[in-house]
């Protein structure tokens, strides 16, 4: 059974669709075991919306006034205020877009802030990523002799925190710092240089208001402004900062997936997106203080797992376990062998601790913006750090001392451990691969058909994981390299797709090369804010090849849109070149196919002033890229295929196979 959504041209899965068709063997066995026990999560939720409203879905309701809620349809073409659906569409998605900015902003804040306490000695934390530190300031002019590396990395995160916050009119410093030279004329020429989140955010809400702008155009002109300030004052911004407090990281093999809980150990799970007292918490937790309390209790041991993208975090620096994703979380406390789940910010579903209660699981929050009602709170304050340290050991306390309140009834740990090769750092890729002319080399000869990023959260309106996994199985299929970070790199490292031996899935000529360098298919770049990892990779190899980044056999691929992060993902790519796939519709209005009203036989093209200006000719007269949708997998993975034969067919004149 599915729900039917014709006007979209796709349907949703109900629970026993989401049993036949996830990829996911665990969680389809804590699905069926939280159905026995009568547990409520995400399905049933979601079940209990159906059907969905029909004007949400399509993106062409608006609440941004008290005169509403309006809709538009055939028979009202305007809202109560005179706006029509391109007005109200474009202000939805604008929206969305600078709220996925301030969720961003704010995780950068706390990093940035965390760097200039550490310069002032007043946090105890050493900075381990001094190579990031004198990269950024060669880039950024900043004087590094006969000076502190604190100082340095100091000075480097104020210009990071202007960045974010100022309002008066100036270039971004990290995007001057980052950006090629053709893409800040182009920019420039388009007037959509951004001079800061805040500004931005302001602006961007301050438009959409009641009787602010009426020109939808102007609305998409702010859009890719505030993409912009997405990109390089919170994406750029806050990977390069982390690895300047933390370190760049290299690849490691690891184990991750539900199965490396244990039942006789104590099972700590880290989850939310900024890694500052996490870091701080793993220091306490491996002191002989924590380990012994941890034995008085009467456990083997301390199981440390991941989930979303603070698990992303430690996976790639230390090699610790994920464990699962956004919508796995209530799964995850499902197996009934979570003690504690620590959490700080973004992605922690209120559902979450419908189900912690359930299994006696404590929830421990640690970021001010993230309150849980009847959650241990034990915040961290970037601006008043000094507690760090006593807070931290707390916590460490705390969630092991779980482990004697836990319920031992109904456990049940799914036996799925999956190996991975992980920690692929911008850096690192390219040391792999001998440097980025070399990895030039083996697109132009084939090796490698395209080089794709696949992203984002997951949504119910999907079968588990079933976007992700089936998407990167079929491109890697097809010899072509793949990098993932967020929710969806959860889907692809249990499926096995992020190990080494997922090579004997490519093309002959591919498995051959990956084989011999020991790397997989799939290579797990980090969190969210990671992608820029990616979009840096791309640029480079763009600079190697001699070639605009659009001309480049290239994709950005969205399967679940869920986040609203992750429409401010797809534009940065965008705005740099590179083509967006994206999977079950999101807030643009998707144009479909109806019966011709002079043919019934016959079929033509709904369309939409928004929609065509992401797929057809809008972006590509400004970027040289467009917006492709298809909510099928098997579909999105054949269109993906078909961009970069494309573009290979226009380099063949330039000696490309």
């Amino acid at each position: 059974m599915s729900y039917k959504y014709l006007y979209l041209n796709t349907n949703m899965p109900e629970k026993d669709e989401v049993l036949k068709r996830t990829p996911n063997p665990a969680a389809k066995e804590l699905i069926t075991k939280l159905k026995k026990e009568g547990v409520p999560i995400f399905l049933d939720r979601f079940a209990a919306q159906q059907p969905q409203c029909r004007f949400g879905l399509q993106g062409i309701c608006c609440r941004m006034c008290q005169w509403g809620p309006c809709t538009i349809s055939r028979k009202s073409t305007h809202g109560v205020c005179g706006k029509d659906m391109n007005l109200i569409v474009m202000g939805n998605l604008l929206r969305a877009l600078v709220s996925g900015l301030a969720a961003h902003a704010r995780h950068a804040h706390e990093i940035y802030l965390t760097i200039m306490a550490v310069r002032d000695g007043t946090v105890n934390i050493k900075i381990k990523g001094e190579d990031r530190v004198f990269e950024m300031a060669g880039r950024l002019g900043i004087e590094v002799e006969n000076r502190k590396i604190e100082a340095i990395a100091g000075e480097i995160a104020e210009i990071l925190l202007e960045d974010l916050g100022k309002m008066k009119k100036g270039e971004l410093r990290l995007l001057e710092a980052y950006a090629g030279q053709e893409n800040k004329d182009l920019w420039r020429r388009l007037d959509i240089l951004p001079r800061s989140s805040a500004y931005e955010i302001m602006e961007a809400l301050h438009m959409t208001t009641l009787g602010a702008c009426s020109d939808w155009m102007a609305l998409v002109d702010q859009e890719l402004r505030s993409t912009l300030a997405y990109c390089y004052s919170t994406l750029f911004g806050t990977s390069l900062a982390t690895e300047i407090l933390y370190g760049i990281p290299r690849p490691q093999k690891t184990v991750v997936n539900f199965g490396v809980l244990k039942e006789d150990h104590v099972n700590i799970l880290l989850h939310g997106h900024s890694p500052v007292m996490v870091e701080k918490i793993l220091e306490k937790i491996h002191t002989p203080e924590i380990q012994s309390l941890a034995r008085q209790l009467g456990a083997e041991g301390i199981v440390l797992g991941g989930m979303c993208c603070t698990g992303n975090e430690l996976l790639a620096r230390y090699g610790i376990p994920t464990v699962t994703n956004i919508l796995g979380q209530e799964l995850a406390i499902g197996t009934g062998a979570v003690d504690t789940v620590i959490v700080d910010m973004q992605c922690i579903i209120p559902g979450m601790k419908i189900t912690a209660d359930c299994f006696g699981t404590e929830i421990i929050t640690t970021c001010r913006s993230n309150r849980i009602p009847g959650a241990v709170h034990v915040p961290f304050d970037p601006e008043d750090p000094g507690s760090l340290d006593d807070n931290a050991l707390y916590v460490a306390r705390s969630a092991v001392e779980s482990f004697g309140r836990r319920k031992r009834r109904n456990i049940h740990i799914p036996d799925y451990r999956t190996e991975a090769l992980t920690g692929w750092s911008y850096e690192a890729i390219l040391e792999a691969f001998d440097g980025a002319d070399r990895l030039v080399e083996l697109l132009k000869t084939g090796k490698f058909r395209g080089i794709c990023t696949i992203v984002g959260c997951n949504t119910p309106k999907v079968a588990y994981e079933s976007g992700h996994v089936t998407i990167a199985r079929e491109l890697i299929a097809d010899g072509i390299l793949l990098t993932t970070t967020g929710c969806c790199s959860h889907a692809l490292l249990n499926a096995g797709l992020c190990a080494s031996k997922a090579a004997e899935m490519t093309p002959h000529d591919t498995r051959v090369l990956l084989e011999n360098l020991g790397i997989p298919p799939v290579l797990a770049v980090g969190g969210c804010v990671d992608n820029a990892r990616s979009l840096r990779l791309f640029l480079t190899l763009a600079e190697a090849a001699g070639l605009k980044t659009h001309d480049m056999p290239f994709m950005f691929i969205g399967p679940e849109p869920g986040n609203e992060k992750t429409l401010g993902q797809g534009v940065t790519f965008l705005v740099h070149g590179i083509s967006n796939t994206i999977g079950f519709p999101g807030h643009i209005p998707q144009p479909t196919v109806k019966p011709s009203s002079d043919n019934p036989e016959e079929l033509e093209r709904c369309s939409n002033d928004v929609a065509d200006f992401f797929s057809q000719d809008g972006l590509i007269n400004r970027f040289g890229a467009q917006v492709f949708t298809e909510p099928e997998p098997v579909l999105a993975a054949q269109i993906v295929k078909m961009h970069l034969h494309r573009k290979r067919l226009e380099l063949r004149n330039q000696g490309w196979s």
